[in-house]
């Protein structure tokens, strides 16, 4: 696991690198297939095969922690970073990165 730092007043926590495919969908839509590429306790990073507009609110089914609501913060075509509405604690969210080492 690597840890990814932003520059100060970028985020406020740490990211971990993984490559956890996991289901994301937005609100109303069907889901799609994504590869989150980094996580933590505020957000996420993912790879994505189709639109998710900055702004729009999807929902991530991860493992160990099941659906988590988010707002998507960019999308540049490929890619999504998205903030959690409820941040996950940090217990679970080792439970999920132990899940995604598996």
């Amino acid at each position: 696991m690597a840890l990814q730092s932003e520059p100060p007043g970028q985020r406020q926590a740490d990211r971990v690198a993984v490559a956890m495919p996991v289901s994301m969908r937005a609100l109303g839509y069907h889901g799609s297939d994504v590869v989150v590429r980094n996580i933590s306790e505020l957000g996420f990073m993912a790879d994505v095969s189709c639109a998710f507009p900055e702004g729009s609110y999807v929902r991530l089914r991860l493992p160990a922690l099941g659906t988590m609501l988010a707002r998507i913060a960019w999308f540049d075509g490929k890619a999504v970073g998205g903030e959690f509405i409820n941040p996950v604690p940090s217990i679970r969210l080792s439970q999920i990165l132990g899940m995604s080492q598996s």
